[in-house]
C-alpha cells in the first residue's frame, strides 16, 4: 500500500472511531496525481517542489497542465502560487462520449496565491490560459481533494469598505522588520481593519512570500500589491529615488491609496530610510506630503472624483521623535488571538516565511537596538498629541 492509501485507510479508521466530522477534511493529493504539461516537461518539477525560487513557465501557444488524480479520488480545486502576474484560466475536462477536452469552468485572474474551487469535483482535468499566448508561470501547483482545506491554503478575500489602519511600506517584509507587531496586534488581536500597501515593484517570488507572511499574521484581506511603475532601486538618496519614481507620480499614487481605503491612521517608514534605503525614504516622504494632499479635492482630482477626498486622523513614522508624542510598544505580551504567542513571535515567524530574505540571516526582527520595531512617533494628528497610552488609536472612537 502506498503512502496515500495508508493515509486514506488511517482516515477511515478515525472516522469509524470518532464519527463523520473527520470525513470533511480535505487533503493535498498533488504527489499522487499524474501530471503532464505542454512543452518541455523537465521544468515540471519546479512547480511541484517546496522552493520559492523555482518556477514552471510556459510561453508557447495553448499552454496547459493536465492532472489525473488517483483512481477513485476527485479533485475539488487547485491552489496556485504565481511567479508571473496571474492570468485568466479555463478549467477543462474530457467529454464522456468523445473524450475531447471541453471547458467546464472559467477562472478569472486572481491573487498571487490563488485557490480555485471547482464547481464540480473532477476526476481528470486540464488548466490552460484563456488567451493563447499568455505567459503561464507557476511557482507551485497543489491539487486538493473534497473537504475542509488544509490550513496552509490561503483563500484571500478582497478588501471591502473603509480601513482603520494603513501600513504603507516599500517592500514585502518591511511591514514585519520595521513595523513589528503592528499587523498581528491590531488586525488580529484588536480586530481593526488593516490594509497593507506595498509600493516598490517586486518579482512574483517576493509577492507570494509577502502573502504567506500576512496570512500567518492573521490577515485575510488581500493587500495592495506593488505598483508596477515604481521599480525598486538600490539607492540611498531620497532625491535620487524620487527622480527615478517621479515625484508627482508617487504623490498621486499614495494620495489615491489613502482616498481609496480611507484609513484613520497610517504607519510608515523611518524618515532616514531605516538603514538608509532610498525607497524607504521616499515612502515616508510621500506620506508626510499626502496627509494634507489627500484631503484636498483640488489635488489629483481624478482619484478625488473616484473615491472622494479623505482626511487622515493620525500618521505615525517608525522611530520618529517629535512634539506630538512617541509610542513604545511591548510586543512580548501573549495574545489570545494566537493561543498565547506574542506579537513578536508571530512577526518573527512571519518574516521567516520570506525565505528569499531570511535565509542569509542578514535581516532580523528586533524590538530593540538601532532599528527597534516597537518605536513609533506621531508625525501628524487632527485629534491632538498622544499622552502615553501606547495606542495608535488614542483619542479615536473605538
Amino acid at each position: 500500500m502506498n503512502r496515500f492509501g495508508m493515509i486514506l485507510a488511517a482516515a477511515a479508521v478515525l472516522i469509524c472511531l470518532y464519527g463523520g466530522a473527520l470525513a470533511e477534511q480535505g487533503w493535498d493529493i498533488t504527489e499522487y496525481c499524474a501530471i503532464r504539461v505542454s512543452g518541455y516537461s523537465g521544468q515540471k518539477k519546479d512547480m511541484l517542489d517546496t522552493k520559492n525560487m523555482t518556477m514552471w513557465c510556459q510561453r508557447e501557444r495553448n499552454a496547459w497542465i493536465e492532472v489525473k488524480p488517483p483512481e477513485g479520488i476527485k479533485a475539488s480545486g487547485v491552489y496556485l502560487r504565481w511567479g508571473m502576474p496571474p492570468i485568466d484560466l479555463q478549467i477543462e475536462a474530457p467529454d464522456k462520449t468523445s473524450g475531447e477536452w471541453q471547458a467546464v469552468q472559467q477562472a478569472p485572474a486572481g491573487y498571487y496565491n490563488q485557490y480555485i474551487p471547482f464547481e464540480t469535483p473532477l476526476a481528470h482535468f486540464r488548466i490552460r490560459p484563456r488567451e493563447e499566448q499568455a505567459v503561464f508561470g507557476l511557482i507551485k501547483l497543489q491539487v486538493l481533494s473534497p473537504g475542509d482545506l488544509p490550513r496552509e491554503i490561503e483563500t484571500w478575500q478582497p478588501f471591502e469598505g473603509k480601513a482603520d489602519l494603513m501600513v504603507l511600506v516599500a517592500h514585502p517584509d518591511d511591514e514585519l522588520l520595521f513595523m513589528g507587531g503592528v499587523i498581528p496586534y491590531y488586525n488580529t488581536q484588536m480586530g481593526k481593519r488593516v490594509i497593507v500597501v506595498y509600493v516598490a515593484r517586486m518579482n512574483g517570488f517576493r509577492l507570494v512570500e509577502a502573502l504567506d507572511g500576512l496570512w500567518h499574521c492573521g490577515v485575510r484581506a488581500y493587500p495592495e500589491m506593488p505598483n508596477q511603475l515604481f521599480e525598486d532601486q538600490a539607492v540611498t538618496s531620497l532625491r535620487k529615488c524620487l527622480d527615478i519614481w517621479r515625484e508627482d507620480r508617487l504623490l498621486s499614487y499614495v494620495t489615491e491609496m489613502i482616498r481609496k481605503y480611507r484609513p484613520d491612521v497610517i504607519v510608515t517608514h523611518d524618515v532616514n530610510g531605516e538603514y538608509g534605503h532610498g525607497a524607504h525614504r521616499a515612502c515616508c516622504w510621500a506620506v508626510q506630503q499626502c496627509v494634507e494632499t489627500a484631503a484636498d479635492p483640488d489635488r489629483y482630482p481624478e482619484s478625488a472624483a473616484q473615491y472622494g477626498a479623505w482626511q487622515i486622523k493620525k500618521a505615525y513614522i517608525h522611530l520618529y521623535r517629535g512634539e506630538l508624542g512617541q509610542i513604545d510598544f511591548d510586543w512580548r505580551q501573549p495574545l489570545s488571538a494566537f493561543d498565547g504567542k506574542t506579537a513578536f513571535e508571530i512577526t518573527d515567524e512571519a518574516f521567516h516565511l520570506h525565505k528569499t530574505q531570511a535565509f542569509s540571516g542578514k535581516y532580523q526582527v528586533k524590538d530593540y537596538g538601532k532599528y527597534d520595531n516597537s518605536l513609533f512617533g506621531l508625525y501628524y494628528s487632527t485629534v491632538g498629541p498622544d499622552t502615553g497610552a501606547n495606542d495608535l488609536f488614542e483619542h479615536l472612537a473605538q
